[in-house]
């Protein structure tokens, strides 16, 4: 009896995953436990193992797809077995709307209507529909009950006019798009990683969507400095890092700065129980954010032991769904890069990210107008203003800037 291979929820927030690599091919015998397919989330890659024993009969995601959670993958069976036309289905659907594509530009899919003629679509895909000038009459969605999504609308702006919709109507020519700068002799092409087309996804759509706005203040860590030292040396069995510490800092101040600690739906504002900070990562690859959960209850040397194991895991691409989901707020320190001060990118969604800077020793003014060497800090606060003002952001900031100028502030 054929078995269906669909694509797992590897985590809550997960949505769709990306076909990255095949490991066993169409006719190939699979034993249960053995690796079928390697996928790409927003988060990490994964290994798709076999449930059952058979062949692999039929490869429906081919590598590059994104499939959404549930969607079908494959189907193994015994060998030699008619795969049936149920099992079937999904991939003579996704044939059926490529075929009925210039159709779908002349007459919106009828998945996508309602019996009442209102037109299914996100607030998301609404919105960048009116900014890219796309008519939604004339997208497909591939969202659930063929409701529009972003990805629809962004693969329909890219898409020359099918000639029907041409001889119908004659629309303003849309201004050109830049050129692309084509490879020449010596140039190094490399193809982008599943990877690095996520983040590049990721990307786009935070800034698309999320008015951003950066506050930067530059802080004196000299007290900072010192509790680290004195951490260290009362502690040998766990070393402490400026990032560690952060997460502490930010953790506290989320609790007394709740809309800093939420995010936003199409009519609401969701203000999170739980302070889960993320901690941006770097890899060869790009970039990923493992997530210490509850920070704002576990005391600092907890966090920092958490802290080194999740950034062990990252590297080593063994992090679990739930180590890399649930993200409230992100820290993104780059100062042993030497770099005074960024404009982070909001993770998508979180309402704010805080980009820590490197500490530069210089020379300041202080309360007694003496001229005195101190070891400052940039801090960088992006943040969505759709849901938070410039002054909550302000003070939540100055709340981190009092943490770090006098520790003891974060017990008053």
């Amino acid at each position: 009896m054929a078995t269906e291979v669909i694509m797992p929820q590897l985590g809550l927030t997960m949505e769709e995953g990306t076909i990255a690599k095949w490991i066993k091919q169409v006719g190939d015998k699979v034993a249960k436990g053995d690796v079928l397919v390697e996928i790409t989330t927003d988060k990490l890659s994964s290994e798709i193992e076999s449930e059952v024993e058979g062949v692999l009969l039929k490869i429906v995601a081919q590598e590059g797809e994104d499939i959404p959670v549930k969607g079908l993958l494959a189907i193994i069976g015994e060998e030699g077995e008619q795969v049936g036309a149920s099992a079937a289905a999904p991939a003579a659907k996704a044939e059926a709307v490529q075929a009925e594509a210039p159709k779908a530009a002349a007459a919106p899919q009828a998945a996508s209507v309602t019996e009442g003629g209102r037109l299914k679509a996100s607030p998301l895909a609404k919105k960048i529909a009116a900014e890219l000038g796309v008519d939604l009459t004339t997208v497909a969605g591939s969202g659930p009950n063929g409701r529009i999504v972003q990805k629809d609308v962004l693969a329909a702006e890219v898409k020359p006019a099918a000639p029907q919709a041409a001889a119908a109507e004659v629309k303003p020519a849309a201004p050109a798009p830049a050129p692309v700068k084509a490879a020449v002799s010596g140039d190094v092409v490399k193809p982008l990683t599943n990877m690095r087309k996520v983040i590049a996804k990721r990307m786009q759509q935070s800034k698309t969507t999320a008015p951003h706005v950066t506050l930067t203040t530059e802080v004196n860590v000299d007290k900072t400095i010192a509790l680290r030292s004195k951490l260290n040396a009362k502690n040998t069995d766990v070393k402490f890092s400026y990032t560690d510490i952060l997460v502490k800092m930010c953790a506290t101040a989320l609790r007394n700065y709740p809309k800093i600690n939420s995010s936003i739906t199409e009519d609401s504002i969701i203000l999170h129980d739980k302070v889960n900070v993320g901690v941006a990562v770097a890899l060869d690859d790009g970039l990923i954010v493992p997530v210490v959960s509850n920070a704002d209850r576990k005391g600092l040397k907890a966090i920092t032991k958490e802290t080194k194991e999740l950034i062990s895991k990252a590297r080593t691409n063994t992090l679990s769904p739930d180590e890399m989901s649930g993200a409230t707020f992100t820290i993104s320190n780059l100062g042993s890069y030497d770099i005074d001060g960024f404009t982070p990118v909001i993770n998508l969604p979180e309402a704010a990210i805080l980009g820590v800077g490197r500490i530069v020793k210089k020379p300041i003014v202080n309360a007694n107008d003496e001229i005195v060497p101190a070891s400052m800090m940039v801090l960088s606060l992006s943040f969505d203003h759709r849901i938070v003002d410039g002054a909550q952001a302000a003070e939540f900031l100055k709340a981190i800037k009092g943490y770090l100028e006098d520790p003891d502030n974060m017990y008053v």
